[in-house]
């Protein structure tokens, strides 16, 4: 694609990224990141986070946006702004939501995940979250790319949001955008607060009185790690026994066929590997949030062919978002911590 073709309003877009000083912006977008002659089209944004422009094609082709490339498509900065909430729709789709884990939520739908995070430009959507959260939306950018809200009313949804984001942020290294919290209300967007800071690693009571100087674990922060960890436990070792459950099932049924096993035996294990299945999907749901209807719904739907592999595969498929968004490495037969 030539380069004329690509700087266009079209394929205009923009990418978060860190501040360069310590202040925090709470009004419209600041002067320039960068001077020189034909500085690129970078702004202090919100909060700690600075947005820089890019033309991006269908194809996955990017260049720098320029401020003379602005200029030149008659863009103001906030205009430029309003122009990638429109963008981001069209190739994206409106935007989407699904409940992450706990309360809190992210986009879904087509389209590159990483570009989450433009979402936060379209304020008639945020306008219309207000219906569902009259005492608005929490939101944090932790790393490039990712978006992640929750009810600024639900203290549990709001707490859970800290948690995570401040782990992601802090195992984010150099991909890190803010560690600030931001609220929208009938206001705008403002600054909430900062995530707070990553526990530092602990030792055991054991090196504690090895090495002087070194305190021993704090009980109270170890149960908050652990309360913390539980959900992700839940679902991790959910997903493990569904995974191993419908490959217990695929073998049974070839053996079933081929005469390997007498019809009885074949009987008593499918019924023990369904059980074991709907253990795991208790867990999963668990795990996610779900209430006692929605887990019900699951263990009923287990049972209906076909559907029952559909509804397997979102589960799954939500199990290993969450744990990958926790710094988890999920692989065919589940997840492992990293």
């Amino acid at each position: 694609m030539s380069v004329s073709a690509l700087r266009l309003r079209e394929n205009l877009s923009v990418a978060f990224q860190r501040g360069k000083g310590s202040e925090q912006r709470t009004g419209p977008l600041g002067a320039p990141a960068v001077a020189g002659d034909d500085p690129p089209a970078v702004y202090d944004y919100l909060g700690d986070m600075q947005l820089r422009f890019m033309f991006t094609a269908p194809d996955g082709t990017q260049a720098v946006a320029k401020e003379a490339d602005l200029q030149r498509l008659n863009l103001t900065p906030e205009l430029a702004m309003t122009q990638v909430a429109v963008n981001t729709r069209r190739a994206r789709g409106a935007p989407k939501h699904a409940l992450f884990g706990q309360g809190v939520y992210q986009f879904t739908g087509r389209g590159d995940a990483d570009t989450d995070a433009s979402y936060l430009l379209d304020r008639g959507f945020w306008r219309t979250q207000l219906q569902a959260f009259p005492k608005g939306v929490v939101a944090a950018i932790p790393r490039r790319g990712s978006l992640f809200f929750a009810d600024a009313g639900d203290s549990a949804s709001t707490e859970e949001l800290t948690r995570m984001a401040s782990r992601l942020h802090d195992a984010a290294g150099e991909h890190r955008v803010s560690g600030l919290l931001y609220l929208f209300s009938a206001r705008g967007w403002e600054v909430l607060g900062a995530l707070p800071a990553a526990a530092p690693a602990t030792a055991s009571a054991a090196e504690s009185r090895a090495r002087p100087g070194v305190r021993p674990r704090d009980p109270e922060a170890a149960q908050a790690h652990d309360d913390e960890e539980l959900p992700l436990s839940l679902v991790a070792g959910g997903q493990k026994l569904v995974i191993y459950c419908l490959i217990a099932n695929f073998v049974l049924s070839a053996a079933a066929r081929g005469g390997s096993i007498p019809p009885l035996v074949a009987s008593a294990l499918y019924i023990a590997t369904a059980a074991v299945s709907l253990f795991g999907i208790v867990r999963i749901c668990s795990g996610l949030g779900h209430g006692t209807t929605i887990k019900v719904l699951f263990m009923v739907l287990a049972f209906v062919p076909l559907v029952n592999l559909i509804a397997l595969l979102y589960l799954s498929s939500k199990t290993t978002r969450l744990l990958r968004g926790a710094g988890w490495r999920v692989g065919l037969l589940g997840a492992k911590a990293s």
